[in-house]
């Protein structure tokens, strides 16, 4: 009887074991549903550029407003910015910070001048779905980008997929060459 109990037990556990070790399961749903589409600033031969003075890069949106992606950096020469599921555009706003001196009866004076850029990107949102118990991702496809021109001179849609391959260079920032 000892016996019987005692298989009776080694054999519930090994039960126990095998139904928790296998209703487990080994999918790893990302916390963060974006993706990101990848700017790089060149000059009019492609070579990379970095921006000397200090950048600021917001998310315009009109029902909940701006959000700051990036704050007053220096030497940028790319960056990465989430892309918006659902609005068929996406608008950017960058605004470079030019700080110039002035001298006036030998005092020096620190005028700094902001120079803002509006990007609009149109898309398609398409959603991807890696896994029935994860929350979609959405892959995007640029349609067009256009934007002001007081430092940018134009913009080149380099890849016009937008994935989470993170090595994909997408939308290429040709500068004005007084900048």
């Amino acid at each position: 009887m000892k016996l019987y109990l005692a298989f009776k037990s080694a054999f519930i556990l090994l039960l126990t074991t095998v139904v928790i070790t296998t209703s487990c399961s080994s999918i790893d749903c990302r916390l963060n549903g974006s993706v990101y589409c990848r700017y790089l600033l060149k000059d009019k031969d492609l070579n990379d550029v970095a921006f000397a003075y200090p950048l600021t890069i917001a998310l315009c949106d009109t029902k909940k407003g701006d959000s700051i992606i990036l704050n007053s950096e220096s030497n940028v020469s790319a960056f990465d910015l989430p892309m918006s599921h659902g609005n068929a555009t996406d608008v950017i706003k960058i605004t470079l910070s030019v700080t110039d001196t002035i001298t006036v009866e030998d005092t020096v004076y620190y005028v700094t001048t902001p120079y803002t850029d509006i990007i609009r990107i149109t898309k398609t949102n398409e959603p991807y779905f890696e896994s029935i118990d994860c929350a979609p991702r959405y892959n995007h496809t640029i349609q067009g980008i256009q934007s002001s021109h007081n430092f940018i001179d134009s913009l080149v849609i380099n890849n016009k997929r937008v994935t989470n391959d993170a090595s994909s260079e997408n939308i290429y920032i040709f500068l004005n060459s007084a900048n």
